[in-house]
Parts: C-alpha cells; sequence; structure tokens
C-alpha cells in the first residue's frame, strides 16, 4: 500500500473543523484613548495589563466566546496580534 501525505485540506476534514481559521477581530469606535487588556473580565483598574493598550485598527485573534463580566459588560479574551498577549477587552470595541 502506497502511503500519501496528508494536506491541510485532508486534515480539516478528518479534525471535523477549519484548522487554519482565526477568528480575527479589529479594534474600532474608540472615541479616544485606548482599549485595555485586562486580566479578568471586568472594569476595575487594578486588572489592567500594562503595556497592553490597544489602539483602532490593532487587530486581535479571540480566544474565546463572548462573556458577561461582573459589571455586565461584554468582555472577550483575546489574544493581541501586536504584541503577543492575552488577556480580556471590552466586545463592544471589536468590529469583523
Amino acid at each position: 500500500m502506497e502511503k500519501k501525505e496528508m494536506n491541510l485540506q485532508d486534515l480539516e476534514q478528518v479534525s471535523g473543523g477549519n484548522a487554519g481559521a482565526i477568528d480575527r477581530r479589529r479594534v474600532a469606535n474608540l472615541q479616544n484613548g485606548y482599549l485595555a487588556m485586562r486580566t479578568a473580565p471586568c472594569y476595575d483598574p487594578a486588572n489592567e495589563m500594562k503595556g497592553c493598550e490597544l489602539y483602532n485598527g490593532d487587530y486581535v485573534q479571540l480566544k474565546g466566546s463572548v462573556i458577561t463580566g461582573t459589571d455586565n459588560r461584554a468582555y472577550v479574551r483575546v489574544l493581541a496580534e501586536k504584541n503577543g498577549q492575552t488577556g480580556f477587552v471590552n466586545a463592544a470595541f471589536l468590529a469583523v
């Protein structure tokens, strides 16, 4: 029997998903300032990740689904493409 190496499409079919798909979003609609990345899904100055400020036009990859924080705002865990950091951001400021 001849061995055949699997390509990306074959692997996707076997795994039942789209192995190459990344849910990528752009930071948008900030009137001024920056979108803070946080260590927890809640607005609190103590959980803001210093040096991880995101601005309009920056891209992030979603790493989870939208959840409601303890402050009743919608948050999502993301990976910031510009610095490789992972944290929570307010989902209202992300656009497709």
